[in-house]
């Protein structure tokens, strides 16, 4: 068994089909079967049984799929360790990026770190900070780049602090806003919970809530064209300094910040490429 057979079997459990997981890596169908047959005939073991719903793995199907996940991971750490013994930054950065940042941010910086190490390339994956963390955990990612306060066991930076505004079209009263339409967004849990919070020790009524869309973009947008005010991190409102900003401050009447971390593990930083970037980030976010 070589590398592509450990990706063949990852690729058909995570599909649960082989026509689709063929399809995923550029293969004839019965190429794959073929090779899933050879493993099984050279193993002397059932991988898997076919279903009107798919492909479920054995025990020992199973067993195998784990195993092939961890030789993955050790081929790609060894080709990553190769790419770094000599001088030359290179190689694909694993990157792990809050929405935000990718959306306001982290072209600009691939494209400023591309230009100083053109032989680095990317991968970027989005999505919720505890998706990222899990993907920085489990070494899919070697950078995660998480907004707010989370419990990480290995090594982390500040890299940017924001304040979080309510914004309209035109001035408001903010003793009023308990009444005055708010435009809701879908957005990470933790930063739900510091504008809940602000909230709560500021009213005794609940928001007037009028919509609720997809992301912040939209919700700036309705603000823009006077449908209510919506309450947003400032990294939004970069290219908007015209509309009507309030900043949430607590009891003390401090503003209230929105952190943006780096995460990786330690034993990253000996790849020249890691190292570089979380370098680069620092200086550049």
């Amino acid at each position: 068994m070589d590398n592509k057979d450990w990706v063949i079997l990852k690729t058909v459990y995570d599909e649960k089909n082989i026509t689709k997981a063929a399809d995923r890596l550029f293969m004839a169908q019965p190429t794959m079967t073929y090779r899933l047959q050879q493993i099984e005939k050279e193993l002397d073991i059932t991988l898997l049984y076919r279903g009107r719903r798919g492909v479920e793995f054995t025990q020992q199907g199973e067993f195998l799929v784990k195993y092939a996940d961890d030789m993955l991971v050790q081929y790609r750490k060894m080709e990553e360790t190769l790419h770094n013994l000599g001088q030359t930054v290179r190689g694909t950065l694993r990157i792990a990026a809050a929405r935000a940042i990718a959306l306001y941010k982290l072209p600009g910086v691939l494209k400023a770190f591309k230009d100083i190490f053109p032989d680095v390339d990317f991968t970027v994956n989005t999505g919720l900070n505890a998706d990222l963390i899990q993907s920085v955990y489990k070494q899919d990612a070697h950078i995660g780049i998480v907004r707010g306060d989370h419990h990480w066991p290995n090594e982390k930076q500040i890299i940017s602090e924001e304040k979080i505004c309510i914004v309209s079209k035109d001035e408001i009263d903010i003793k009023l806003l308990p009444f005055i339409p708010r435009i809701d967004y879908q957005t990470d849990p933790a930063l739900d919970m510091v504008i809940d919070n602000w909230w709560k020790d500021n009213y005794k009524k609940p928001p007037l809530y009028a919509m609720n869309v997809d992301n912040m973009e939209i919700a700036k947008k309705m603000a823009i064209n006077g449908l209510g005010y919506t309450i947003l991190p400032s990294i939004v409102l970069e290219e908007n300094k015209d509309l009507y900003q309030i900043e949430l401050t607590n009891a003390k009447g401090e503003p209230i910040k929105w952190t943006t971390w780096i995460l990786y593990r330690k034993e990253f930083l000996h790849l020249s490429t890691v190292k570089e970037f979380v370098k680069f980030l620092t200086n550049h976010l």
